[in-house]
């Protein structure tokens, strides 16, 4: 049984790279969306990644509403011995379960798409990133604990193999704790 979900999972997948749309979850609810994630994994065809994927660790995605059709979206990471907050402003599209954001800091556009939620559990994550003439993606697997299911880990690589990454560049994040910013 495990084998058919498999082999059904990768037609879609390998399907959505042909056709060369981004699929994203069916019937996508935002309100089940929003909350605390972890990011448990990662996988990047992007040169800033291939040579950095060593020094990222687990960090965890605070998403919640926000005015005029935006996500507010922070990032809470531990870099260089600090916890860093990074506020990321998603702008809903007209495709539910895609959303876009401009980066001043990398002067980069963003495409993210939740290919997959169960909302409770895990989401798997695809983000395309353009800069200047230069597309990248960056495959994310978010949970709502610390930990996932084996089979979970798995669909992450599936995914990110389907779209390209290379087996060397599909990282998971082992479990820690989480960094607490200091206030202003």
């Amino acid at each position: 049984m495990n084998k058919l979900v498999l082999c059904a999972t990768l037609a879609l997948f390998w399907s959505a790279v042909v056709s060369g749309e981004i699929q994203v979850q069916p019937n996508f609810n935002l309100e089940q969306f929003i909350g605390k994630w972890y990011i448990i994994g990662m996988a990047s065809d992007a040169q800033w990644f291939t040579t950095r994927k060593d020094k990222f660790r687990m960090s965890t995605i605070l998403m919640k509403p926000a005015e005029n059709d935006k996500v507010e979206t922070v990032l809470t990471k531990t870099r260089r011995g600090k916890c860093l907050q990074i506020i990321f402003p998603y702008r809903m599209t007209d495709r539910e379960g895609q959303f876009f954001f401009h980066s001043d800091r990398w002067n980069s556009d963003n495409d993210v798409y939740v290919t997959e939620t169960n909302y409770g559990e895990y989401a798997l994550i695809h983000n395309t990133i353009m800069k200047g003439p230069e597309v990248t993606t960056l495959v994310k697997l978010y949970g709502r604990a610390q930990e996932l299911r084996p089979e979970l880990l798995e669909k992450f690589r599936q995914y990110s193999l389907a779209h390209g990454m290379e087996e060397e560049n599909i990282v998971t994040f082992a479990k820690q704790d989480e960094c607490k910013p200091t206030p202003a």
